[in-house]
């Protein structure tokens, strides 16, 4: 029932993380499927690909945001 809900309604997002302005992480509340911000600002899910993408960041104090 709560997967129907966010086909329907959409997803409702509770914040997991944020580091920084750049590495955001959230968890649905009703399905529990995971999402992060892309370089645009936007929400995609967590992917493999996203996943390494933050662990890059998180490792590499250097960056400037």
């Amino acid at each position: 029932m709560k997967i129907i809900l966010c086909k329907v309604k959409g997803h409702v997002l509770i914040d997991l993380q944020s580091e920084s302005l750049a590495l955001e992480e959230f968890e649905c509340k009703n399905c529990r499927k995971k999402f992060t911000t892309n370089g645009y600002g936007k929400i995609v899910k967590l992917t493999p690909y996203w996943i390494q993408n933050n662990l890059v960041f998180k490792n590499n104090k250097n960056y400037n945001f």
